[in-house]
């Protein structure tokens, strides 16, 4: 039982890690309803969103985050069992966990080629935008994206693993980390151009096929593993 222990202690310290990496949100949920006069010049849209997330960083908001566990599957002999015990001990450990920024999600760098669609409408004032950023896919070594210049992702997994004490005998090649749905949607003061009110999300499916994973001197094995986030951020 000991090194059984052990692995759900790895489990919980390495999302733990994860997210002391990049934060995590709010109870309450703003929403964010297009007007009448819709503009869907993409390249219009996003220079007004760049231009608000460089100026609003500027007055360093608090941004809150948080993350939520959806789905968790462990193949193996042991491997449902694993997880039958994991998931309620990593949610339980995330929904605990409120993390503060004072930087809003991205650097105002998004492109075109970032995204589904870009659209913003104005009145009283204030002008709402609501952008779909496309899917971004990463292995154990993160890569810029769309994601990424969006939000933000997971980062590097393989110092994350490396800050644990663990390190990949085997298999870090079979590590995936999927990020889906995503949208930033915001309302912008247009007096002073900076993001009043705004919200960042996306989930995403981190896997691994087959990976042997050294803790401690004591080698583990993960097949068929599958974990799924939803994330969020909340100014």
């Amino acid at each position: 039982m000991a090194i059984f222990s052990k692995i759900i202690s790895v489990f919980v310290s390495f999302f733990m890690a994860i997210l002391n990496i990049f934060g995590l949100g709010a109870e309450e949920e703003p929403k964010f309803v297009l007007g009448e006069n819709v503009n869907s010049n993409t390249a219009q849209v996003l220079e007004i969103y760049n231009a608000a997330v460089i100026k609003t960083d500027e007055d360093a908001p608090l941004v809150e985050s948080k993350m939520d566990l959806d789905k968790l599957s462990v193949g193996g002999a042991t491997g449902s069992t694993v997880a039958m015990i994991a998931k309620p001990l990593i949610k339980d450990v995330l929904a605990k966990e409120v993390f503060e920024d004072y930087d809003i999600p991205g650097e105002g760098l998004l492109t075109a080629d970032d995204v589904v669609s870009a659209k913003s409408s104005t009145e009283n004032g204030k002008t709402t935008v609501i952008i779909e950023v496309k899917d971004q896919t990463d292995g154990l070594n993160a890569s810029e994206g769309s994601v990424s210049r969006a939000v933000g992702t997971f980062g590097d997994l393989e110092s994350v693993f490396e800050e644990l004490g663990t390190a990949f005998s085997e298999g870090g090649d079979t590590i995936g980390l999927t990020y889906t749905d995503c949208t930033v949607a915001c309302i912008i003061d247009d007096a002073t151009g900076e993001i009043v009110m705004g919200e960042w999300t996306y989930d995403v499916c981190f896997t691994i096929g087959y990976a042997e994973i050294m803790i401690e001197d004591i080698e583990i094995v993960f097949e068929d593993f599958e974990a799924v986030f939803s994330y969020k951020s909340v100014l």
